[in-house]
């Protein structure tokens, strides 16, 4: 093929992979509403502020850990899954998961779940590497893990893949892939929070980065009547993605988005529709290095954003607060603060104790969990600058 041939099919694949997602109007009239969010239930230590952390992993074996998610359990455990290895994008990199305990201060020993071995054997199919992990559950205590592998190339010949299980992590059925495009089913990452469906499907913010970045979101059927998988585009060019979503009701939600362009600055959509149609993303006044963030609708209704407070590093994790719904913010705490270090990366949550939970990477040597109430949040919120 000539040179200037293989210029048109790589146009015709772009044009094809970036518009199947906008024809999708459809099917996206069936879509089912958003989950009422169950409400936390506050400690009766709730007005005593509370703060604690530590090291997922630490002393790891695996020089390299990134990209952390964290989720409960109905018994109250939490889990957590990143992936570790020699570096980003190492064929030696493995998926890794622990837990810990309601009450206990330590986790389980962190233990390696999906190598390549192991998604080539799962898959039928060549995997050179595997990438960013979300751990979520639903009400009967199912865990599902949804992950990225690649045969070729770099992030944008990624794909999808989710494996489950039903005793609480000890075992894992072999994964599947998503198939959630004709043309070569590429270019598909996951990163951040999903959020449940009124049928009891769940909706999972995912991205698309093969010749440009788009924000998306996958919709996940109801496991126990057979798995079935579409996604469609959030509105926003070509510099905003990794969705971070937060619901405001069963029809209202937010999508926080990276962005990776000159702008330098987290942007927000909104949808009215229950995620079916968004608005045109706006920036906020709050930067963004081109790094990943995280955003939680806490149980009094105030929006918490976790965040690297920078143009141009990711050497400082910050939180921020919102009471009107994403319009105005306030910095509230500084979780890490260190020149020329790493921390990025965050993933939110709230617990049904009420807890809020953090993960994230660690000087990209460890993953790092913190948990603090409302009551620590609003004490930091009235101390005085510097």
């Amino acid at each position: 093929m000539s040179r200037t041939g293989a210029r048109w099919l790589l146009i015709a694949v772009a044009v094809a992979l970036n518009v199947l997602p906008l024809l999708r109007k459809a099917d996206q009239a069936s879509c089912p509403s958003l989950a009422p969010e169950s409400p936390a239930h506050a400690p009766l230590d709730a007005q005593s502020p509370f703060f604690t952390n530590e090291l997922i992993n630490p002393g790891s074996p695996r020089p390299m850990s990134h990209v952390a998610s964290i989720c409960e359990l109905p018994d109250g455990r939490l889990a957590a899954a990143w992936y570790a290895g020699s570096r980003e994008g190492a064929t030696d990199v493995a998926i890794c998961f622990a837990a810990q305990q309601p009450g206990a201060s330590a986790w389980t020993r962190p233990r390696p779940l999906i190598s390549p071995a192991r998604a080539s054997r799962d898959l039928h199919r060549a995997v050179r590497k595997v990438g960013n992990p979300v751990i979520f559950s639903d009400a009967a205590g199912n865990l599902s893990l949804l992950y990225v592998t690649i045969t070729l190339g770099g992030w944008s010949g990624s794909s999808l893949n989710l494996t489950t299980s039903a005793d609480a992590g000890l075992t894992w059925s072999p994964s599947r892939r998503l198939t959630l495009s004709p043309f070569f089913n590429l270019s598909e990452l996951v990163r951040n929070r999903p959020l449940a469906l009124s049928d009891g499907g769940t909706l999972v913010p995912i991205y698309h980065e093969f010749i440009g970045k788009f924000p998306e979101l996958l919709w996940l059927g109801d496991r126990s009547h057979g798995l079935s998988a579409m996604k469609t585009r959030i509105a926003g060019g070509r510099s905003g993605f990794q969705p971070a979503l937060a619901a405001l009701g069963t029809n209202r939600a937010l999508a926080f988005l990276r962005d990776c362009s000159a702008r330098a600055r987290i942007s927000l959509a909104r949808s009215e529709d229950s995620a079916r149609t968004w608005s045109d993303p706006q920036a906020l006044d709050l930067p963004n290095p081109d790094s990943g963030l995280s955003a939680v609708r806490l149980s009094d209704g105030r929006l918490l954003l976790a965040f690297n407070d920078s143009e141009t590093g990711r050497d400082n994790l910050r939180l921020a607060i919102s009471a009107d719904d994403g319009r105005t913010w306030k910095r509230v705490a500084t979780l890490e603060d260190e020149p020329r270090a790493e921390f990025s990366y965050p993933f939110l949550l709230q617990a049904r104790d009420g807890k809020i939970h953090i993960v994230y990477t660690w000087k990209r040597q460890a993953i790092k969990h913190a948990a603090f109430n409302a009551a620590w949040l609003d004490a930091q919120a009235r101390r005085p600058p510097g």
